[in-house]
């Protein structure tokens, strides 16, 4: 009623006619506006400096590139084009923290290897806490877009194929849109998880850079100007108690609530047990997402001609030992070996055994999370040297 009440004041009061072609000028008027507003208004680059832990573990050579979780450019790639460039994807597994070592595992890959072909390794981390599958299939998305010599990339067994999990942050989805255009093979992954909202701020963000794309910054400086801007009194909440009971299970999403009792645990399980359980739902689990995921992730890095290589990351080995992981890990393997039937070459490798077996044990935080890491990069740097010989490169493998 209200866009009727419009249209008639501007009939007559200038003569305005809707025609066939109004939607047509519209979009043209628009397109103009957001192209002019994208000249006048200053880009507003990510702040970088946010990222977690890069203040700890981040080195000159080897660094995070996440922007504040909430961005949805998502990544900003950093790596001097004068270096051998790394892009590297993957979430807290990647990292380690124990008494004597404080670093990203790809930073003490970089000792081992030193230079290619004469030049400096430079690392992008894309990393992101709880990363799940199709955010590393939106965060390739950037990676392969910054045209990197070679990219690393992390599946975490816990994960990497569980239905109930195949996505974390879904602000990324403009990423994932934009790599998703062409080919069409691609446009049925895009179709489970991207919205028609998510396309459409991607394009406009293509039309209007610095207006449209960097809105993220651009809503963090005025909310930072403006939260002082209020008639009201401002109220401190008091302090509640932690609810309980029926009131707990009403704060936590459906799928959440399924999610943690699909299997049964008794109060007080440790971690490592419940994340067990996790693993034997990934196993039983029928869904074909995840491994659609994973092999277009194959056919992007084939298609963009860039070396590649796909790890899993080890587990505890003393969680290893026991029968029932034994038994998920060698299900797992061959869940994986399925999914990249066909799908590797010279210059993409995985090897859906994982680093389980060729890593020397090690002490572990909880089932997935190593404290030193030594050992880990130490396999990881010969793998990725023997691929980078594999492709004619000339990386300088040596121990730190």
């Amino acid at each position: 009623m209200l866009a009727d009440r419009f249209l008639a004041f501007l009939h007559d009061r200038v003569g305005f006619v809707v025609t066939r072609w109004s939607v047509l000028r519209i979009a043209v008027v628009a397109a103009a506006a957001l192209v002019a507003g994208a000249v006048a208004v200053p880009a507003q680059p990510g702040d970088r400096d946010d990222s977690p832990y890069n203040n700890v573990l981040a080195t000159s050579r080897v660094r995070n590139v996440a922007l504040p979780l909430g961005d949805p450019r998502g990544f900003d790639a950093t790596a001097s084009k004068g270096d051998f460039r790394v892009a590297w994807i993957g979430g807290s597994e990647t990292m380690a923290v124990g008494a004597k070592t404080r670093a990203f595992i790809p930073g003490l890959v970089s000792e081992r290897i030193g230079t290619v072909d004469g030049k400096e390794l430079s690392t992008d981390l894309y990393y992101l806490n709880a990363i799940r599958l199709a955010d590393e299939l939106s965060a390739l998305s950037t990676a392969l877009s910054s045209r990197p010599d070679l990219v690393v990339i992390s599946l975490n067994p816990v994960w990497v194929l569980n239905d109930l999990a195949v996505q974390q942050w879904s602000y990324l989805d403009g990423n994932l849109a934009r790599g998703s255009l062409w080919p069409p093979s691609r446009w049925p992954v895009a179709a489970s998880l991207v919205s028609p909202g998510d396309v459409g701020w991607r394009a406009l963000s293509t039309v209007s850079p610095s207006l449209v794309g960097d809105r993220f910054e651009w809503g963090v400086d005025i909310a930072a100007q403006t939260a002082p801007w209020t008639f009201l009194d401002v109220v401190k909440p008091k302090r509640t108690p932690a609810p309980t009971g029926l009131a707990k299970l009403a704060t936590r999403r459906p799928v959440d609530f399924w999610f943690s009792y699909f299997e049964p645990t008794n109060p007080g399980t440790s971690l490592t047990v419940r994340q067990l359980g996790i693993m034997e739902r990934e196993i039983a689990s029928r869904s074909s997402i995840n491994r659609a995921v994973l092999r277009q992730m194959f056919e992007m890095v084939r298609s963009a001609g860039v070396d590649a290589y796909f790890y899993v990351h080890p587990i505890d080995p003393k969680v290893y030992a026991e029968p029932d992981a034994r038994r998920y890990v060698a299900s797992l393997r061959a869940a994986l070996t399925e999914a990249a039937a066909g799908q590797t070459t010279e210059r993409l490798v995985f090897d859906p055994q994982g680093l389980q077996d060729r890593v020397a044990p090690s002490a572990y935080r909880d089932i997935a999370h190593v404290l030193d890491g030594t050992n880990e990069a130490e396999v990881l740097a010969r793998d990725l040297c023997a691929l980078l010989v594999t492709t004619g490169r000339q990386p300088l493998c040596e121990a730190p």
